[in-house]
């Protein structure tokens, strides 16, 4: 034991290395490792490069649609919400009433609701167009009667535009709504350019059957609402008209005329 090293800790290690069996070194395992190793870190690097490179890319062409004016969203929502911009026809076609949301008009159908005043017919005054229920034959109770509906135009030059083929119609009892068109509606347009004294007519169907407040949540009616009982009520409709240069669709409201249920 040397004086430097009391222990003999140098003695013990040196001992210990001469026992010990040599171990040859696998070459051919360490370089395979070590490649695996550089190609990890090349796959990382490189697919983190093309995350962020996609991520660029996305993020361009959503602020170059939105420069354009070709991309719309909501003030305040999401962007992930975004849509493309639609032209006012095919929102109108695409919508679940047929018209576009943004003019906020209730569906045509639900604009005389149970059990609630209907609403006053529209003045034809200034080139508009008017409308009138022509005066049905008897409804049976609890049956189905055929409605004819004419638009005329009262004015004194042209109206150009479309509308709507179905009619929504209406069944009042003393001015209070108890039965109006529902379910599914098609949204089928024809278009029109009337001279003045000018009509066109179309069919409405009515039911003499008798609704309620509650049951306007549900888009239609149930099949089983109870029959209108026999005497004299009113019947009006509501025609959507869109005139040519605009987007925004008009109701056209008829005054009641009478009905008869038997």
């Amino acid at each position: 034991m040397s004086a430097d090293d009391p222990n003999g800790i140098r003695d013990g290690l040196k001992r210990a290395a001469d026992g010990a069996a040599p171990r040859a070194i696998d070459l051919d395992a360490v370089l395979t490792a070590s490649r695996a190793r550089r190609r990890a870190g090349r796959t990382s690097v490189i697919g983190a490069g093309s995350a962020a490179a996609t991520l660029l890319a996305v993020g361009g062409l959503v602020m170059g649609l939105q420069g354009t004016g070709l991309l719309s969203t909501t003030a305040g929502s999401d962007p992930d919400s975004a849509s493309i911009a639609e032209s006012p026809m095919q929102a109108r076609e695409e919508s679940a009433d047929g018209y576009a949301t943004e003019s906020m008009l209730a569906p045509p159908e639900k604009v005389n609701p149970c059990g609630a005043p209907v609403a006053e017919a529209t003045d034809a005054a200034g080139g508009s167009l008017s409308m009138a229920v022509e005066p049905l034959a008897a409804v049976p109770t609890g049956g189905a009667g055929s409605a004819r509906v004419t638009v005329t135009n009262p004015g004194p030059a042209t109206v150009a535009g479309e509308v709507r083929l179905a009619p929504a119609m209406t069944i009042a009892d003393d001015g209070v709504t108890v039965w109006h068109s529902n379910g599914a509606v098609s949204p089928e347009t024809i278009p029109v350019a009337l001279a003045p004294g000018e009509s066109i007519q179309l069919d409405g169907l009515v039911e003499a059957v008798a609704c309620t407040a509650a049951q306007e949540t549900a888009v239609a009616f149930p099949p089983d609402l109870p029959p209108l009982t026999p005497g004299t009520y009113g019947v009006t409709a509501v025609v959507v008209f869109v005139a040519d240069g605009t987007s925004a669709p008009e109701y056209l409201i008829a005054p009641l005329a009478p009905l008869t249920v038997e």
